[in-house]
């Protein structure tokens, strides 16, 4: 019972805990947003004559509660940052960065400089640094906000999987449909079939539908949150600017501007007049030509309302009812961004719907002729549907392969900087041997130890990152190498081991480094010219593109086999030169390690070779 009642506090302690941490999140996003009201509200207490505490007094009341508000949060991030770090390591890490970030930015000087100015009536200097205090503040929420972009990223890629999914199964079995069609099958079996594909397609339109409307919505308020800084930065310097001229100029320039104004849409007004008379007069004479084009139409049944489809669907115009619904190509998204693209694969969808309906009219007719035409006609709008969608992935893909190679760039530039550091105080520390028995190059040695063991810590987080991506075999080979070595190195460094094979292997990590470097570096090139136009290596479809290509994977497989015979040589030569004994515990143990890496080499040359990577 003891133990059960344990295990039920563990789980009762775990629960609490994590809906803990949920708050802490979700006041960390309410304190940004109420700091950024703050800032935003601030602008408007300039000059208001209020009962009680003078605008100023209240002003600088706010901007002290502001600046105290901001203190608090930085706590806050370093406190869940702390608690995140065993549970969400990446979520943790991003916090620590909002807080360097912070501080980098020197945040909090700036709000109380902001007070000392207003508390000396600089109202001026205290709109502009309020102005880059609210920029800030949005740098700070975007960098906070970026772990959540992945995961929408990630979660919009599955929807759109699953969408594709669908449509794959509706072209399936409208195939089958149609060449039952033709062979002759039960009209009024294949007319329920078809119905319930229509009913199922008009159930996939929908649903693309909303996914679609929530992409817009998505990007119109991240257009929206883009927007506000820079006109918000113009409003205060414009309010600054005003509060430092002269009343009197103020009046006469405004008193100029209405003069020019009401000049100015005077003469609009005998402008619009004229130009309103000749477009009456031309759309009167447009409204006739085409009334005089649509009467010979009007006659003739199977063309239905006039539709004005695209010019590339002109010689599919539906028939009856599906004429009059795709009325409205005009209004149809042309942009190339994924809202885009669904909404026109909702368009799709609906126009095969209605094509379904229709060929189920035909077959209730016993036209199973023309109840073909139109089956065909509906999986040609259903294949475009599919193209669409194809699309999309592509271009999520195309959107997380450039997130990922900036994360990784900016990790191994780390690591690289570090890596650099640590081999220079290495080799100052191996050129005085005398003192390597002292206890203050052993303390040098041990906290160079915990630096190299940062770098391993890094090698592991990047390793991650490239593994869940899956498409980049050597690159992850490499990093991994990169972890080994550096865990090896930084064993050494604990036992004040400075000799030339920790400084060689030392430099095998700061050349692995550059080379991935390089090759991302590559990669980001070619993303980018291929964004332009300027490229056609595009994938072929969706989803296929990989982290690097081929050719920069082969030519790191080649540079991971250059490091194998380097290093080798160089144990063969510490043997020969009597340094080393083979029968050393540390040399076997380097060896066997050394094999494995060159097992691990053949493999991932192997994957690349038989596409395991794609």
């Amino acid at each position: 019972m003891t133990r059960v009642h344990c295990k039920a506090s563990d789980s009762r302690s775990v629960l609490a805990r994590g809906t803990e941490l949920r708050l802490w999140i979700g006041n960390i996003f309410t304190t940004f947003g109420v700091l950024l009201g703050c800032f935003l509200a601030s602008s408007s207490l300039h000059a208001e004559p209020v009962g009680g505490p003078t605008p100023e007094d209240r002003l600088i009341a706010r901007e002290e509660a502001v600046g105290q508000q901001f203190r608090e949060l930085e706590k806050s991030l370093l406190r869940l940052a702390d608690l995140l770090a065993s549970s969400d390591p990446k979520r943790s890490t991003l916090l620590r960065k909002v807080f360097e970030r912070a501080r980098d930015l020197g945040l909090e000087d700036r709000l109380d400089l902001i007070v000392t100015q207003l508390k000396d009536g600089q109202l001026l200097k205290a709109g502009v640094s309020q102005a880059l205090s609210l920029e800030e503040l949005r740098q700070l929420l975007d960098l906070l906000e970026s772990g959540d972009a992945q995961k929408r990223l990630i979660n919009t890629k599955e929807e759109v999987k699953q969408y594709l999914s669908k449509l794959n199964k509706l072209i399936s079995r409208q195939r089958e449909v149609e060449g039952e069609t033709e062979s002759g099958a039960d009209e009024k079996r294949l007319s329920d079939r078809q119905d319930s594909l229509a009913n199922d397609t008009e159930g996939l339109s929908r649903e693309i539908g909303s996914f679609a409307q929530r992409l817009e919505s998505r990007e119109g308020s991240e257009k929206a949150g883009a927007q506000p800084p820079a006109k918000a930065k113009a409003d205060e310097n414009d309010d600054a600017s005003r509060d430092d001229s002269e009343p009197k100029t103020e009046n006469s320039g405004n008193d100029k501007d209405k003069k020019s104004d009401s000049s100015g849409e005077s003469d609009k007004k005998e402008k619009s007049g004229t130009e309103k008379s000749d477009d009456t007069q031309k759309s009167s004479a447009g409204k006739n030509s085409e009334e005089a084009e649509s009467k010979p139409s009007e006659g003739d049944p199977s063309e239905g309302s006039p539709s004005s489809p695209k010019p590339s669907e002109s010689s599919e115009s539906p028939q009856g009812e599906s004429g009059a619904s795709e009325s409205a190509p005009q209004s149809e998204p042309q942009g190339d961004d994924e809202a885009s693209r669904a909404q026109r694969t909702r368009k799709r969808l609906k126009s095969a719907e209605e094509r379904m309906r229709e060929a189920r009219k035909k077959l209730d007719d016993a036209k199973r002729r023309d109840a073909g035409q139109e089956q065909q006609k509906a999986l040609e709008e259903l294949e475009t549907a599919r193209a669409e969608l194809e699309e999309i992935l592509r271009q999520l893909r195309e959107e997380e392969v450039e997130r990922l190679l900036v994360q990784l760039e900016t990790r191994l530039r780390g690591m690289l900087r570090i890596q650099k550091a640590v081999l220079a105080a290495t080799e100052k520390i191996a050129s005085d041997e005398s003192r390597l028995a002292d206890r203050e190059t052993q303390i040098e040695a041990s906290r160079i130890s915990r630096d190299q063991t940062t770098v391993a810590n890094d090698a592991e987080r990047a390793l991650a990152m490239v593994r869940d991506d899956g498409s980049a075999v050597a690159i992850a080979e490499a990093i991994e190498q990169v972890r080994d070595d550096a865990r090896q190195v930084a064993a050494r460094l604990s036992r004040t081991d400075v000799g030339a094979t920790t400084q060689g292997i030392q430099r095998d990590i700061v050349t692995g480094l550059q080379e991935m470097l390089s090759a991302l570096e590559k990669a980001q090139r070619d993303q980018q010219a291929s964004e332009k136009g300027q490229s056609g290596g595009r994938p072929a479809e969706p989803g296929e593109q990989p982290l690097v290509d081929k050719l920069s994977e082969l030519k790191m497989i080649r540079s991971l086999q250059m490091r194998v015979n380097t290093r080798t040589k160089r144990f063969s030569k510490l043997l020969a030169d009597g340094k080393e004994r083979a029968e050393e515990p540390e040399l076997l143990d380097a060896l066997d390690r050394l094999s494995q890496r060159q097992e691990k080499i053949q493999q991932a040359t192997r994957d690349i070779v038989v596409g395991r990577t794609e």
